[in-house]
């Protein structure tokens, strides 16, 4: 005969046993913290409280707003910048490209390079009267063997951002000094995650043969959260006309 008391008992016995199965041999694999949304780092860095105040924020930007575990490197921790450089921080990473660097140009074989660039917070930034970013960038040989990367070239420079309240334009700078012995000045107009940079001055050591370069571009293209994108266009005294010289795109691995 069954009565009430039996059908609770094997009821609550089924209801036990469902769930010591299910804590045992059911795991759920634990989510991979990151972000989600290419304008974490601008969001972030316009105010740092929404990744406890705005849902949109706090629920695609983990790793932006330190949710992650660790804490992040200050010199790559966008909640640091200063209100100049608050509206380039999709910039700041470290970024690299194992071997997806293009070179083409009509005056040299076509080739593939690796790359890493850095895009810091320089120290004591507050206090200058123009906040910077540090920038370097270092491109190496993927024929070499691996872990002996044979540099073909390197820049280390510094990027700033100014506001013309006439023209209502913001405007980015980065000067360079690069391993052939030349020294850039370039600027641009900054977009929402991208810039393009035209070259201003040119300069060269004394003994660095002279530069063929007339005109270039650079552009930097915020693709994703993960990938940014660079390509480098010239106009030289032999190809007269503009044209690109590199395109690569890298992958964010730091923050």
């Amino acid at each position: 005969m069954i009565n009430r008391f039996s059908v609770y008992f094997w009821s609550s016995t089924i209801v036990i046993f469902i769930l010591m199965f299910t804590s045992s041999s059911a795991k759920i694999a634990p989510k991979k913290c990151k972000d989600t949304d290419m304008n974490c780092a601008v969001w972030v860095a316009a105010n740092s409280s929404d990744c406890d105040n705005v849902e949109l924020v706090s629920g695609h930007c983990l790793r932006t707003c330190g949710a992650c575990g660790e804490e992040i490197d200050p010199k790559y921790d966008v909640r640091l910048l200063p209100p100049k450089l608050k509206s380039i921080a999709w910039m700041v990473g470290r970024w690299r490209s194992e071997f997806g660097g293009k070179a083409f140009f009509p005056t040299i074989p076509k080739f593939t390079y690796g790359e890493q660039v850095d895009i810091t917070i320089a120290d004591n930034t507050d206090d200058m009267k123009t906040p910077l970013l540090n920038y370097t960038a270092f491109a190496w040989d993927i024929n070499m063997p691996d872990g002996d990367p044979t540099e073909i070239h390197s820049e280390n420079g510094y990027i700033a951002v100014d506001y013309d309240k006439e023209q209502e334009k913001e405007y980015v700078s980065l000067n360079t000094a690069m391993s052939n012995g030349f020294m850039t000045i370039e600027e641009g107009e900054s977009g929402p995650n991208q810039v393009k940079f035209r070259l201003q001055r040119i300069g060269r050591i004394s003994f660095s043969h002279d530069s063929a370069v007339r005109i270039m571009f650079r552009e930097w293209t915020l693709l994703d959260e993960n990938r940014l994108e660079a390509r480098l266009l010239m106009t030289t005294t032999i190809t007269r006309r503009l044209m690109e010289h590199t395109a690569v795109i890298y992958k964010k691995i730091y923050p």
